[in-house]
């Protein structure tokens, strides 16, 4: 399963990087003009994205150690100088 999460996110983000309007080619040009740290970009989002869904909705994570809005910005501010 994971393996398959995987494929779909590496997918989902070279499109992304190609095509969505934060690319250099979209109208607002969030991402990296190079095609591959803009796919690494959006798949480090992507999987952020799944990461605070599944500590959402898991019953095992008690709910001090749940991620709060601080937590998922820190995590997400700075994926560092090579994207």
């Amino acid at each position: 399963e994971a393996q398959m999460i995987d494929r779909i996110l590496q997918a989902f983000a070279d499109s992304c990087g190609r095509v969505c309007e934060e690319s250099m080619k979209g109208s607002l040009k969030l991402f990296s003009p190079d095609e591959k740290r803009a796919s690494d970009a959006a798949y480090l989002l992507s999987f952020s994205i799944i990461m605070l869904n599944t500590d959402l909705h898991n019953e095992n994570i008690r709910a001090d150690r749940k991620m709060k809005l601080d937590d998922f910005i820190r995590n997400n501010s700075n994926y560092g100088k090579d994207i």
